[in-house]
């Protein structure tokens, strides 16, 4: 798997690691699904060891992110690269996202 989760208070944490492609979408997709269904509606993805998004795995991201902003919910992207996130505004939107530079700024904001 390319991916790591972690339940952390209200918020679920995917960190990614090297690349989201075709090979890893649907592990993704369940496990961003099951944490979903659990009933969290914070969702935070660590892109600081990311190289790639697939375009299916960027469209699906910007589709959580809606989802849960128009339920009550947070999505927020940590450590995004300036290429990715180029890549999500352009396929996608930030709009719906909170964007943090370090975990550290997002855990502040978490613990709110």
């Amino acid at each position: 798997m390319n991916f790591e989760v972690k339940v952390k208070e209200d918020w679920v944490l995917f960190s990614i690691s090297d690349r989201l492609d075709s090979f890893s979408h649907d592990d993704f997709t369940q496990a961003m699904e099951k944490a979903l269904s659990d009933g969290k509606r914070c969702v935070a993805l660590d892109l600081g060891r990311t190289r790639f998004l697939s375009m299916p795995t960027i469209k699906y991201v910007s589709n959580i992110a809606e989802r849960l902003s128009h339920n009550g919910g947070r999505f927020a992207l940590l450590r995004t690269p300036e290429k990715l996130k180029r890549q999500i505004q352009i396929f996608a939107s930030l709009k719906p996202m909170l964007v943090f530079r370090s975990q550290e700024d997002w855990e502040k904001y978490s613990t709110i």
